[in-house]
């Protein structure tokens, strides 16, 4: 997949998670969420090249999106997406807490999206 197949999935990811409510499929739907944030990150780290293939280089990738886009919620951001990851085995955050999480892994979704679509390369091309 290249950066805007990623890119495509991420925000489908948020799609699906918006059939689900809380109160219905609160694990599907922070799933889904967690599905977005590492899609999202996948895409950056295929435009710039860096490694994103296993669990820890997704973290390893969100942790250089600070550095190569100047967001400074992104790892706080991308944790929150990690935490409704765990939630998703565990079952054990509050609705209030899925709310809260659910808007910064979609705030950090459409930055990194934003990133993703106005890079301009070293050598010029997309």
């Amino acid at each position: 997949m290249n950066q805007y197949d990623h890119t495509r999935a991420a925000f489908r990811f948020l799609q699906l998670a918006d059939t689900l409510t809380i109160e219905q499929d609160k694990l599907a739907r922070s799933e889904m969420l967690w599905c977005a944030a590492a899609h999202i990150v996948k895409a950056i780290a295929v435009q710039r090249e860096w490694d994103n293939d296993r669990h820890e280089e997704i973290f390893d990738a969100a942790r250089k999106i600070h550095g190569a886009i100047g967001y400074p919620d992104t790892i706080s951001d991308f944790y929150n997406a990690d935490n409704l990851h765990r939630n998703m085995y565990r079952g054990s955050m509050s609705e209030a807490g899925i709310r809260e999480a659910e808007g910064k892994v979609r705030r950090f979704v459409n930055r990194v999206a934003d990133a993703v679509n106005n890079y301009q390369s070293p050598n010029n091309t997309p």
